[in-house]
């Protein structure tokens, strides 16, 4: 299993001879604690703290691209904008963070007119992917499902809220105030102001699923919202503000922008010097050495035989958990009820997407693999693809974020390309893209008695037209795909479309991929010549001949070993022949299959690598063959 993992990230090596110049502004690492214990008391006295990694958050400025945000909610402009440091050390199962804030008034209010925090860590315990959100909240709100009104007494601590709001064994936290709380003048009305404050929390990293003591240590995914209110202690209109500002993603009970990867491993610790340089989570290659390829959607450039490429595939959840970094709890999949009913996947969605850059041009390439292709008008049961790319020249008037753009491509019932969201005002208007598809050989759209083979997809994007200066700058490009499928037969109760995302579903979603376009590393024949040599998917190959009688070649791919399975059904879903191909190992495989007992027609036969141990499935994958006697 190793040897397959390690062939299957080649695609992913992160050349650090570049790269290591760029600094993540969504990564950061919380070093092991080995001795001492942590007090949570507000006070920051242990050592550990002195050498911890941190982030500095301030109103009016990004924390960093492309998630984090700023937001003015009531009152005036504040006159003592938020200021805090964030640090973070692992001791144990349990994450601590320390909030150094500077702020003159400090002190509780109804929501959003407080001070306090709001933060979001993913639940890996969830079997649910994208990985859920779960809530925490600390700070001094005086509304009754708050801190209540006691909230807002002088010398009040703040409450816990949120989802574990009661329970000390999930989280806990201890505050010091450098003043007093929700009192800002003295007698005859003198001005008494605070200088800020310390929270110190803990967070137990059992309950999320994280796993921060395994030999390769754990990404916890993070983000947090700290909010300020000043002079409502008396209130004083004329300076009264209410704003927050944020590390990536505002809220604690929605995936929205992107989330922190807070990075912890048992061998990075507060004695590590240098502590290790953290990459980007996909290293997109140069094309110099190649002819920038005519985009006609043929994908027959040289480039592209290269060209690193990456799988998508519905229902693989093996093939999801290779992805890089925090891909495999930011990927997902999902299908929608069509008339209220959710029918079989009986031909899950695949495809291949290469890619790289050239010059200021980025491109994609899509092979999918698709054996009943349809052109319908319903967002839900749409073929094609979808790539959401950050604008880094665009920001959101509201939250301050990088805009993201969606550019969606799918087709006619002619073949012919549709562009979606702002991929037609990046073509038509700015001059910025060129795209095209091709229908394979043997596919024909919107007709259920064929087998199709799929189809192409080429785009080139001008990245000068979404906000990269010419050579492209930092040349970090955030992004995240998503493959539609819709399937149709004569029954339409068995009709069905699911989408298929690499990170990030659509623009508004969290956790886009951190990608760095390296002009260092340029594209290779090796690196075909390695995928050649080790297969890094398991891949059905189909069957020849097809149509046949009495027997066809299936062949197939896989990486990794386990126990092959060969299920065949009729045309109305029972499952008429099981074989057992037996241990397979990283290959490729070509296995005879007998039609003996079966009559003339058609057939969809599904191959399925098993875990050998558990049973479980690792990989499947659909076809179909005709049997003519």
């Amino acid at each position: 299993m190793k040897i397959f993992k390690i062939l299957f990230l080649l695609s992913f090596v992160v050349t650090l001879t570049s790269a290591q110049m760029i600094k993540r502004t969504d990564a950061i690492w919380a070093r092991t604690v080995t001795q001492g214990a942590i007090t949570l008391d507000g006070k920051l006295s242990e050592p550990a703290w002195s050498v911890a990694e941190s982030v500095l958050v301030v109103f009016g400025q990004s924390a960093g691209m492309p998630g984090s945000g700023w937001k003015s909610e009531s009152g005036v402009t504040a006159s003592d904008s938020t200021k805090a440091t964030l640090k973070f050390l692992v001791r144990g199962d349990s994450l601590y963070m320390a909030v150094i804030a500077r702020d003159s008034s400090v002190g509780g209010g109804l929501y959003n007119k407080f001070d306090g925090l709001l933060m979001n860590m993913r639940n890996h315990a969830s079997p649910d992917r994208p990985a859920p959100v779960f809530e925490y909240f600390y700070g001094w709100v005086t509304e009754s499902w708050g801190c209540g009104p006691s909230g807002g007494d002088v010398g009040a601590e703040p409450c816990f809220m949120g989802w574990a709001s009661t329970d000390r064994t999930v989280w806990n936290a201890a505050t010091t105030v450098h003043g007093i709380a929700n009192k800002d003048t003295g007698a005859g009305g003198i001005i008494i102001p605070d200088t800020g404050y310390v929270m110190e929390l803990c967070f137990n990293l059992i309950p999320r699923g994280y796993n921060v003591k395994r030999p390769q240590g754990d990404i916890i995914e993070f983000n947090i919202s700290i909010y300020d209110a000043d002079w409502q202690w008396p209130f004083n209109a004329a300076k009264f503000s209410g704003n927050r500002v944020w590390w990536q993603g505002p809220w604690g009970n929605a995936n929205a922008y992107n989330v922190v990867r807070i990075y912890a491993k048992p061998d990075v610790t507060v004695n590590t010097d240098p502590i290790p340089i953290i990459g980007p989570e996909i290293v997109v290659k140069n094309g110099v050495n190649y002819s920038a390829p005519i985009i006609d959607g043929y994908l027959s450039e040289e480039v592209w035989k290269y060209a690193p490429s990456l799988d998508i595939r519905y229902g693989d959840d093996a093939l999801r958990e290779l992805y890089p970094g925090i891909g495999p709890y930011r990927s997902g999949q999902f299908q929608p009820s069509l008339g209220g009913i959710k029918a079989q996947v009986l031909d899950p969605a695949d495809a291949t997407v290469k890619y790289f850059f050239r010059d200021d041009t980025l491109y994609f390439g899509v092979d999918v693999r698709d054996l009943a292709v349809w052109s319908i008008n319903n967002f839900d049961q749409w073929d094609g693809i979808r790539f959401s790319i950050n604008d880094r020249g665009a920001i959101d008037v509201l939250d301050k974020i990088q805009l993201p753009r969606e550019l969606t491509i799918r087709f006619d019932s002619t073949g012919k390309i549709i562009a979606e969201g702002y991929l037609p005002y990046l073509m038509d208007t700015l001059m910025g893209a060129w795209a095209d598809i091709k229908m394979k050989g043997g596919t024909t759209i919107n007709d259920y008695n064929d087998e199709d083979s799929g189809y192409t997809i080429e785009l080139a994007i001008d990245l000068t037209k979404l906000g990269y200066p010419s050579g492209l700058g930092d040349r970090i490009l955030f992004f995240g795909i998503t493959l539609f499928d819709g399937d149709s037969f004569a029954s339409v109760t068995d009709n069905y479309g699911t989408r298929t995302w690499f990170f990030r579903e659509h623009g508004g979603a969290a956790g886009p991929v951190w990608a760095y376009m390296d002009p260092l590393a340029l594209i290779t024949k090796v690196d075909d010549e390695l995928r050649n040599r080790f297969p890094t998917t398991f891949t059905l190959l189909g069957n020849y001949p097809n149509p046949f009688n009495p027997s066809t070649a299936i062949k197939f791919t896989t990486h990794g070993a386990g126990d092959v399975l060969l299920k065949v059904y009729d045309v109305l879903g029972r499952n008429v022949i099981t074989q057992t191909l037996g241990y397979r190992t990283t290959g490729t495989h070509l296995v005879q299959f007998n039609s003996e007992g079966l009559s003339s027609g058609v057939y969809l036969y599904r191959l399925q690598m098993n875990n050998p141990q558990s049973n479980q499935i690792l990989f499947t994958q659909f076809s179909k063959m005709v049997l003519l006697k």
